[in-house]
C-alpha cells in the first residue's frame, strides 16, 4: 500500500508521507529493493514534472481552479460513464486511473473521455475504453490529445536548479495550448514583474505540425540553456524554426527537436507523416 500511495501521491498537489509514532516505518527505502526502486522512479518523475505542476499552482492562485480535479470538471459528460469513479486529473491534461482497490490484483475498467489519448509512460495512443490489469510498478496515467507538458531535467530537491534544456512534450490534438509560468519560487519579486509567462500552442496544417511560442511576458531569467521539443505520436523526419532547419532525432513514433531558448514569438514546423 505504501508503494501504491507514493505512486498516486506523485500526481497530487501535495506529495508527502508521514506516520504515527510507534507504527510501521514509512520511509521510501523500507520494504526492500523492489519497492525502493519503484518509489524512486515515481519520486523522480514528480521532480521532472515540476514545471507543469508549478504552472498549475500559479493558475490556481489567479483563478481558483484546483490543481487536482475530478474528471467531470474538464469533461462534464463523463459523469454518466462507467470506469471513472476512481479517476482524477492533474490539471487539464493528465488523467490518473488508479486501481479502485489498492491491494487487489483484479482487473478493472478504464474509460477515457473521448478518443486519441496517450499513455504517459510510453507515449503510445490508447483506446478510449479498455481493461487494466494492476501491476505493482505501473500507475495508469494518460495524456489528453492536444496537451503540451513541460518537464525539467532531474533534480533531487526543489531547492536545486535544473541543468540543461526545458522539455516541451507535445501530444498533437485539438485545443492544443499550454501556458508556461516560472518565477524564483521563494520571494514576492513576481509582484514586480520578475516572472516568466509564455503561451505555447500547436496545430496541424497541410499535414505538418506547427508549434508556436508567443513572446514572453515578464523579466525572470530562466534556468534552461535551450528547449527540447518532444513530439509524441508523430513520424515526420524534419523540422524548421522560422524557415531554418533544426536538428531532429527520431525515436519510436516520437520526434525530438533541439531548439535554442526562444523568448520571442517563434513558429516551429515539424514535417508531416
Amino acid at each position: 500500500m505504501l508503494t501504491r500511495w507514493i505512486e498516486v501521491g506523485a500526481f497530487n498537489p501535495i506529495f508527502r508521507d508521514h506516520y504515527q509514532k510507534g507504527k510501521a516505518p514509512q520511509e521510501p527505502w523500507v520494504s526492500g529493493p523492489e519497492h525502493e526502486n519503484i518509489r524512486r522512479r515515481y519520486i523522480e518523475e514528480r521532480y521532472r514534472l515540476m514545471p507543469y505542476i508549478y504552472s498549475l499552482a500559479e493558475e490556481n492562485s489567479r483563478t481558483g481552479l484546483p490543481i487536482m480535479r475530478p474528471v467531470f470538471l474538464e469533461y462534464p459528460k463523463s459523469v454518466a460513464s462507467d470506469g471513472v469513479a476512481d479517476q482524477f486529473m492533474l490539471g487539464p491534461d493528465l488523467l490518473i486511473a488508479p486501481a479502485p482497490n489498492g491491494e487487489s490484483p483484479a482487473a478493472y475498467d478504464v474509460t477515457l473521455p473521448g478518443e486519441g489519448w496517450f499513455d504517459y509512460w510510453t507515449g503510445e495512443k490508447v483506446a478510449a475504453a479498455f481493461r487494466e490489469t494492476p501491476k505493482l510498478e505501473r500507475l495508469p496515467v494518460f495524456v489528453r490529445p492536444g496537451s503540451i507538458i513541460a518537464k525539467q531535467p532531474l533534480v533531487q530537491s526543489t531547492m536545486e536548479t535544473p541543468q540543461g534544456a526545458l522539455e516541451l512534450h507535445v501530444y498533437p490534438g485539438p485545443d492544443c495550448t499550454a501556458q508556461l509560468y516560472f518565477d524564483d519560487g521563494t520571494s514576492f519579486a513576481y509582484t514586480r514583474g520578475v516572472y516568466l509567462r509564455q503561451t505555447v500552442s500547436c496545430r496541424v496544417e497541410n499535414g505538418a505540425l506547427h508549434v508556436m511560442l508567443n513572446e514572453r511576458d515578464g523579466s525572470y531569467k530562466p534556468w534552461w540553456t535551450g528547449i527540447s521539443l518532444v513530439v509524441h505520436g508523430w513520424s515526420g523526419t524534419g523540422a524548421t524554426l522560422n524557415g531554418r532547419a533544426l536538428k531532429v532525432e527520431t525515436l519510436a513514433n516520437t520526434l525530438v527537436v533541439t531548439l535554442p531558448d526562444l523568448a520571442k514569438a517563434s513558429d516551429i514546423v515539424v514535417a508531416g507523416q
